[in-house]
C-alpha cells in the first residue's frame, strides 16, 4: 500500500453514499435484499425511516449502520457478497454519478491514488472499487465467524471522526500526505475529513454544510 501511494503524487478520497453513487448504497440494494430473504421488509421501512431522521438532523447517522449490521447477524457470508456482487453489476452504470467518474479520471490522470474512503460495509463497497478500478478502500469491515455475519464489526464504524482515525493509520499517521489530499463527500459528519485535507470537496450538500463550505473557501459542487 504504501509503496503505491510513494508512486503516487497525491491521494483523492471519495465518500459513497449520494457523492459517488446518486442516492444511498442502502436503497439501491434494499428493494432486492427484501426479495432474496436477505432483509425483512419491516427493516427497510425502519431504516428508511431513520435516513429521513438523519437528512432532517433528528437522528444521528451513526445510529443506522450499527442496526444494518445487526440485522446480517447469522446470516452466511458467500451468499450475501454474491448477492451485492450480482446487484451492483447490474445497476452500477446508472446507479454512478457521472460527474463522479470524472472527477475520478481527472486524478487518475494526475497520478493520484484512489481511495473510497465510506462508512459502508466492505462487501458493498468492493464491487464498486472494482468497477471503477479505484487503488484501495477504507470502509468499515464486518465481522465473520464460521463463515456467518456475526453481528459485529472488526474495530469502530468507519463514520465521522473515526474516518480521519482510519486515514491517519493508513497514512502511518504522516499527517503531511493529507496537506495536498483531495476529499469529496456530501455529509457534514465528515467535517473531521473535510477541515483536516488540503483539498476539501463538497458535493450536492445540505444548507449546513453549504453554509460552512462557503464560510471556509472549500469547492462545491452541485451534481
Amino acid at each position: 500500500m504504501l509503496r503505491s501511494i510513494l508512486n503516487k503524487d497525491y491521494i483523492a478520497f471519495f465518500d459513497l453514499d449520494h457523492t459517488i453513487l446518486k442516492s444511498s448504497s442502502g436503497h439501491i440494494l434494499g428493494p432486492a435484499a427484501i426479495r432474496h430473504g436477505i432483509v425483512k421488509r419491516r427493516r427497510i421501512v425502519e431504516a428508511i425511516i431513520y435516513a429521513i431522521g438523519h437528512k432532517l438532523g433528528l437522528v444521528q447517522g451513526d445510529v443506522i449502520l450499527p442496526l444494518m449490521v445487526k440485522w446480517l447477524k447469522g446470516h452466511p457470508v458467500q451468499p450475501v457478497f454474491d448477492f451485492v456482487q450480482n446487484i451492483f453489476l447490474d445497476v452500477m452504470p446508472a446507479a454512478i454519478r457521472k460527474e463522479a467518474v470524472r472527477e475520478i479520471e481527472m486524478h487518475r490522470h494526475n497520478n493520484a491514488h484512489l481511495v473510497l474512503l465510506t462508512a459502508s460495509m466492505n462487501f458493498i463497497c468492493k464491487p464498486v472499487i472494482e468497477f471503477l478500478g479505484l487503488d484501495d478502500l477504507i470502509c468499515t469491515t464486518l465481522h465473520i465467524e464460521n463463515d456467518h455475519f456475526s453481528g459485529t464489526t472488526k474495530g469502530d464504524l468507519c463514520f465521522g471522526e473515526e474516518k480521519l482515525n482510519r486515514t491517519l493509520s493508513y497514512l502511518n499517521n504522516n499527517k503531511n500526505q493529507l496537506k495536498n489530499a483531495y476529499f469529496y463527500t456530501d455529509s457534514f459528519t465528515d467535517l473531521p475529513m473535510l477541515e483536516a485535507v488540503g483539498h476539501p470537496v463538497v458535493v450536492s450538500p445540505d444548507r449546513r454544510l453549504a453554509a460552512m463550505a462557503r464560510a471556509r473557501g472549500w469547492t462545491i459542487y452541485r451534481w
